[in-house]
């Protein structure tokens, strides 16, 4: 079978394997109930992954139970398991063991401090007094003259990741642990692991026992007197934090990186993750030195993106693309959508995931899969892209088209002839102590470079010298780095570069290679001023600063393999346009992605090379020949690209082409319709599941002291966490009913581990007795019907608030690192509760439209009556404002003729849904995810009454919040965006803004507009 057979069902090995968060007591009944889940909707793994709210001890007994359950429950469905390193991240801390073996294992970080000095005595490294040149260190006899003191301070919750010792015991007690438990008997079932945002300094300088004896080593002098030249400029700081930041990379690199890729494949398994920081140079410099560096080690290199968002800069997935390209790493890895909020859309996830895709990544990790979302695992860094969501049938779909996807990109051989090299040595220079702002031109400049090449379509790889000191070499006129022949080579504006590149340039230079570069040109060779560089910049080519120009400068050598020509002729150059080229199986593979909101008509797509073009249909795997016309340097075919949408095109040499299988090919003529029939503006509403609304104000009494006014849910637990001891607790919530009580109705509060509460119903006792749960396995329906009076509702709830001392301690922790906040569990956590069952919600305020399709009212809300039909438009306002489902509608359309030869349907705007879907006369016509919002409908409609019926479905959004950010609706959600104060995902608002709003905030949901059908 080949790869082109197997393309409607890819094997196991190209798809998803998301993050499943275990973060509750495992069951195993419900982790085998979780993983069938995934299996039916096309997940091809998971990564096991520990992370807050985890109940079960973590790589104890149980634990390993669970893991050993899940290999062999993954065993029996064909997919694959994947461990995850550590409990919470970042990773290497082995849960607190490795830096529970002292101070040496722990992390550590350079400090200084002028006279006269406040600090303990104990950590210092050096004392200095001012010289002729800077600073000179002072013997012991001289440091009460001492002017500045270098001293070193101590993370106790972190590792010293420049250690081979310290990231050596990591090794041993957890890849060692679970290989003893599970080696001999899954050692080939399970995959690898995945490491996750190591680091060493994020923001300052690190030091480590280790450090100094491996720079002098290295360098041939003392480290300890180079220590002011890293925050000081002073004379030879060039070189000392060039060789400071070399030193640091490499160990980092080969403590952690290498130690763990080699074991992982000395075991057969692949080590996969990706470092922190990874967006800006102005980062990666005190995080990670070089990740691509890093990337070497890593069977699977990835990336992290996080947000519902892209960036202008490709550098994230490029850095990654790059590496694997260079050493034959057949497969790259992103965790993508964490952050992006609960009502990511498909087409949301299909837009991040093409544009990293199409920049070097072809595996997919989705943040993230909750085992369950009780408490706050609700808000950690939603969304779950699991069970709890209503579209959740749905997600085989995009499963399969990314598996599609992910198996022609891993299998192709990229088509890439231009290397630009990476200046973050440049950056390690500009560095000064822990200000970065003079690395930042830099950074504009090279991220400026690469987008104005990928905006005319130069397919590039960037160019560690990492990687090249160990990879690079020059040969008939390519510069080489290790599987990767580059036959143009690009010098960003720079301060330094590595010796052996610049041995290496001046080799291409002589072979005949085109060499490029762009001012400030460097003039330091290993952070020391050299002539030598002179002669090299003088043989390269220097063009102006524009695409155009840099186009020119290389297109004897090197040029585009596509160009996208509007309705005008003229050349289509956007960031959010992108291609992939690649060889596969004979043919010549072009992925073209829009990852942009705009949508190009009828444009011509020009390819620079001979042969028959077929589109390959990552929906289906069906590949159809395509309307082409010849020309004198290759082929045009028109398109239409819808905002979001991606072609792969296969383009196969003519001589080939006839040996294969011939379809109808795939016209682009023009539609024109000689009859347009509008919806009506009413649908009648013939399927729903229970409506609901979510309370998350009460009061609140403590140990039967006063009742507290109003207040919100979510401050509560800190209230209580405030007594530091367990108190008795009694919560009040209340609720508006307008329906008639009278008639009999499914009716439920859905609370969390109802049975550790006391429930009241308008003074009733209610029993604490589940009746089954409701989108996630801790939301427990308890039965309230018949309990209900017209106007005001009251529900009590009397509980015990505890939690216990480890759990305090464990909050202290967290307060200064974020390795202890990302494990925190809570025995007590104070929740919203949620009425649901047959009803509608109305707002006793107006309903204001806000940005990003937010809702907006100040409620209070009112339980009504279920509306029996709906209009075109959004139904937040049509009462379901929390509304967490799918909603099925329909009409009857009349057709009055039977002469047309086609008929097409069209949503006119997109549905502000997650999942659309089209039945005509009973039969479905299509679902629909993302764009084109279209389909032909010729063999459904017929002349008469027409029975038109769709359905949508929405996301956990307008149930789950936050429903009270000042900035409404977010395209990056975490844990804060619930509370009061702006956490990390709200950068942009000042510390001490109130984010908290009295107000309501929901999203559309609904036809944004009548759709309508098209006769020709």
């Amino acid at each position: 079978m080949t790869m082109w057979d197997q393309l409607q069902n890819p094997p196991v090995q190209y798809r998803s394997v998301p993050l499943w968060s275990w973060n509750d007591k495992l069951e195993t009944e419900e982790l085998e109930r979780q993983i069938e889940d995934m299996h039916k909707a096309g997940i091809g793994g998971f990564f096991m992954h520990a992370r807050g709210g985890l109940l079960t001890p973590y790589m104890g007994e149980e634990w390993m139970s669970a893991v050993r359950t899940c290999i062999e429950k993954s065993k029996e469905l064909g997919m694959t398991p994947w461990l995850y390193d550590e409990n919470g991240w970042p990773s290497g801390f082995a849960d607190g063991k490795v830096p529970a073996m002292g101070i040496a294992y722990q992390q550590k970080k350079l400090a200084y401090e002028q006279a006269p000095f406040q600090n303990p005595a104990e950590r210092t490294i050096g004392f200095y007094a001012k010289s002729e040149h800077g600073y000179r260190l002072l013997s012991a006899e001289e440091e009460s003259s001492a002017e500045l003191r270098f001293f070193y301070e101590v993370n106790p919750y972190y590792i010293d990741a420049l250690s081979m010792e310290t990231v050596r015991a990591f090794i041993e007690t957890t890849y060692e642990a679970y290989w003893e438990r599970f080696g001999g008997e899954f050692g080939d079932d399970l995959k690898g692991a995945f490491t996750d945002e190591p680091q060493f300094a994020r923001g300052h300088l690190p030091w480590s026992f280790e450090l100094e004896q491996a720079f002098e080593s290295r360098y041939g002098y003392d480290l300890i007197e180079a220590l002011p030249a890293l925050f000081m400029n002073v004379e030879g700081c060039s070189k000392a934090r060039y060789d400071y930041w070399e030193c640091v990379t490499s160990m980092f690199t080969e403590s952690y990186a290498k130690q763990i890729g080699d074991w992982c494949n000395s075991k057969g398994w692949s080590a996969t993750g990706h470092v922190v920081d990874e967006q800006v140079l102005m980062h990666q410099v005190t995080s990670v030195g070089d990740p691509m560096a890093f990337y070497e080690y890593l069977q699977i290199p990835g990336c992290d993106w996080l947000g519902r968002f892209i960036s202008e800069e490709p550098i994230v997935p490029k850095q990654v693309g790059s590496v694997a390209h260079q050493l034959g790493k057949k497969q790259t890895i992103t965790e993508s959508f964490g952050c992006s909020g609960w009502n990511v859309s498909f087409e949301d996830l299909k837009r991040i995931g093409e544009w990293q895709f199409v920049h070097g990544i072809n595996l997919m990790c989705q943040h993230l899969q909750g085992y369950t979302l009780k408490g706050l695992r609700k808000r950690d860094y939603p969304p779950s892209l699991f069970y709890q969501q209503p579209w959740w049938e749905d997600y085989k779909v995009f499963n399969d088209y990314f598996a599609r996807l992910s198996m022609l990109l891993s299998e192709g051989t990229r088509q890439t002839e231009v290397l630009l090299l990476h200046p973050i040595r440049s950056a390690w220079v500009q560095q000064c102590g822990e200000d970065s702002s003079e690395i930042e031109p830099y950074h504009k400049a090279f991220t400026q470079l690469s987008r104005q090449m990928c905006q005319t379509f130069v397919e590039h790889d960037y160019g560690s010298e990492s990687i090249i000191e160990r990879h690079g070499n020059v040969s008939n006129g390519n510069f080489i780095i290790g599987e990767a022949a580059y036959r143009v080579v690009i010098i960003p504006p720079s301060v330094t570069l590595n010796r052996v590149t610049v041995d290496l340039l001046k080799q291409f230079v002589l072979q005949g290679g085109c060499l490029v570069a762009f001012a400030p040109f460097p003039t330091l060779i290993n952070g020391q001023l050299d002539k030598e560089l002179d002669q090299l910049i003088e043989s390269a080519l220097k063009p102006e600063w524009n695409s155009k120009a840099l186009l020119n400068a290389f297109s004897g050598t090197v040029s585009p393999s596509i160009r996208l020509l509007d309705r005008a002729g003229e050349a289509i150059t956007e960031d959010t346009m992108n291609v992939q080229t690649l060889a596969l199986g004979g043919a010549i593979i072009h992925y073209l992605v829009n990852s942009g909101k705009e949508r190009y008509e009828s444009i011509q797509v020009e390819l620079f090379r001979k042969g028959r073009v077929s589109v390959i249909d990552l929906e289906t795997g069906g590949v159809t020949p395509i309307e082409q016309e010849d020309t004198d340097c290759g082929v045009r075919i028109p398109l239409t690209i819808h905002s979001g949408q991606s072609y792969v095109l296969k383009i196969v040499p003519e001589e080939a082409a006839q040996s294969e299988e011939i379809f109808d090919i795939n016209k682009t003529t023009s539609w024109q319709p000689e009859s347009k029939i509008l919806l009506d503006h009413t649908w009648k509403i013939s399927n729903i599941e229970a409506n609901s609304l979510t309370l998350d104000t009460c009061r609140l009494r403590v140990e039967d002291g006063d009742w507290s006014g109003p207040l919100p849910v979510v401050f509560i637990q800190e209230l209580l966490l405030a007594f530091g001891r367990p108190v008795h607790i009694e919560l009040e919530f209340e609720f508006q009913v307008a329906f008639d009580v009278d008639l009999s109705r499914e009716l439920y509060v859905v609370l969390e581990k109802p049975e550790d509460i006391k429930i009241e119903v308008n003074g009733r006792q209610v029993e604490s007795k589940s009746c089954g749960w409701w989108r996630d396995i801790s939301f427990q329906k308890v039965d309230i019907s018949g309990m209900i009076v017209p106007g005001v509702n009251r529900i009590r709830l009397q509980s015990y608030f505890y939690n216990s001392s480890q759990t305090y301690a464990a909050i202290e922790h967290a307060r200064q690192f974020e390795s202890e906040g990302n494990k925190l569990t809570f025995e007590t956590e104070i929740e919203n509760i949620y009425i649901i069952g047959s009803f509608g919600v109305e707002s006793s305020s107006p309903y204001l439209n806000g940005e990003r399709q937010a809702v907006h009212t100040m409620g209070p809300f009112v339980l009504t009556e279920l509306p029996v039909s709906v209009h075109t438009g959004d139904l937040v306002n049509q009462g379901f404002p929390f509304y967490s489902g799918k909603i099925h509608m329909q009409q009857k359309v009349t057709i009055d003729r039977n002469d047309w030869m086609e008929a097409k349907w069209s949503f006119s705007t997109p549905p502000d849904t997650i999942v659309s879907r089209l039945f005509i006369n009973g039969q479905e016509v299509r679902t629909f995810l993302w764009e084109p919002y279209e389909a032909d409908i010729t063999s459904f409609l017929r002349k008469g009454d027409n029975l038109i019926e769709v359905e949508m479905a929405n996301s956990c959004r307008n149930l789950l919040g936050p429903h009270h950010h000042i900035k409404g609706e977010l395209y990056k959600v975490g844990p804060d965006s619930f509370k009061d104060k702006p956490g990390w995902t709200d950068k942009d608002i000042d510390k001490n803004t109130n984010i908290y709003t009295d107000r309501y905030t929901f999203v559309r949901f609904g036809l944004h507009a009548s759709p309508y059908i098209e006769l020709k």
